[in-house]
């Protein structure tokens, strides 16, 4: 279905005539006239008057490349709808010039068959190859679509995590000496090993 917003959509006669009534409603508030006296003079209401006003100083002070970003997903917007066209038109599908019928299906995989006669029900085949060229041209549409408006950008999400130490902490005071000494010659050990890894003078220079 065409939605009336691609690029013809910009210069059609309703949208020249709202681009008139713009620039009058413009000139007359630019001329000192109040809203209300704009509203009388082209018979539309004073909070009408004020949402013209403010959209077209809206579209003046636009960014350039919002209005070029506005005026692409217009487009894209129309090549979309054609592509959808196509995906919803049927064509038939020809052989050597002449359109392919086929059998009658039923909902049972079963060849439905005149009551009459007894001889299968035929109808037209359908070329799928519009089809699927449609959804291919879509489905690029729209990711162009996606990528202007920045849909696929990645999504960074936070998470805090908390680390927790389940074990309960050793009470030294319960060691007996032998286990204190123990301890003490293993953090003995330790220090000594972590000094012989560590360069020497002659090594840093």
């Amino acid at each position: 279905m065409k939605t009336g917003r691609g690029p013809k959509a910009a210069t059609s006669a309703k949208s020249i005539r709202e681009a008139e009534r713009r620039a009058e409603i413009l000139r007359l508030r630019l001329d000192g006239h109040s809203l209300s006296a704009i509203g009388d003079r082209l018979g539309i209401r004073a909070d009408s008057v004020h949402d013209i006003i403010t959209r077209a100083l809206r579209a003046m002070t636009q960014d350039p490349s919002q209005e070029l970003l506005t005026l692409e997903l217009a487009r894209l917007e129309s090549l979309y709808a054609e592509a959808m066209s196509a995906v919803r038109a049927f064509t038939p599908l020809l052989h050597n010039g002449k359109i392919v019928q086929i059998p009658v299906i039923d909902s049972n995989g079963q060849t439905v068959k005149d009551p009459e006669s007894g001889q299968p029900l035929t109808c037209v085949a359908q070329d799928r190859q519009p089809v699927l060229a449609g959804i291919a041209c879509a489905i690029r549409i729209s990711e162009r679509r996606a990528k202007l408006l920045g849909l696929d950008a990645p999504i960074r999400a936070q998470t805090n995590l908390t680390v927790s130490n389940d074990e309960p902490e050793s009470d030294l005071s319960k060691l007996s000496l032998d286990e204190l000494q123990q301890l003490e010659d293993l953090m003995r050990k330790a220090t000594a090993t972590d000094a012989a890894l560590l360069p020497t003078p002659q090594e840093k220079e």
